[in-house]
């Protein structure tokens, strides 16, 4: 049997719809704090003690998003591209912390997020239609 499509799931389940969803926004809005620790490790020869406070307090975040979105115990179709993201995410962050090779930024990574809380925009419904089916929105 063919696995459900993102779309299916939200429609089926709107209420994780709508947590999966604000998880991904958080995570988004995380970014730009990600993005800043990436830099300030990668530019300082010594990374002042406030940056890599800073860079915890992200690192911390993201993993409570990531312990959420497991608590929510959501379909597959949505729950593994938003864990892989949020872990890939922990991954660049701990490698600019740690400092032995540190990233250059978030990169792509940050693209495909914006996408994945995009489509998830998309299927939310509005007066019984999809989002993504009502012109101009």
């Amino acid at each position: 049997m063919p696995a459900r499509s993102l779309a299916e799931w939200a429609r089926d389940e709107p209420a994780t719809r709508d947590a999966v969803l604000a998880l991904a926004d958080q995570a988004v809005a995380l970014q730009p704090a990600a993005e800043a620790v990436i830099q300030w490790c990668l530019l300082e020869r010594e990374v002042e003690q406030a940056h890599v406070e800073e860079g915890r307090r992200v690192e911390r975040a993201y993993q409570e998003l990531a312990a959420q979105l497991r608590g929510l115990e959501a379909d597959p179709v949505a729950a593994e591209p938003l864990a892989g993201l949020l872990e890939r995410h922990l991954e660049l962050l701990e490698g600019a912390l740690e400092g032995a090779s540190p990233p250059e930024g978030l990169g792509l990574v940050a693209g495909e997020l914006v996408g994945l809380r995009d489509l998830l925009r998309r299927t939310a419904r509005l007066r019984g239609r999809s989002v993504a089916d009502i012109p101009g929105l």
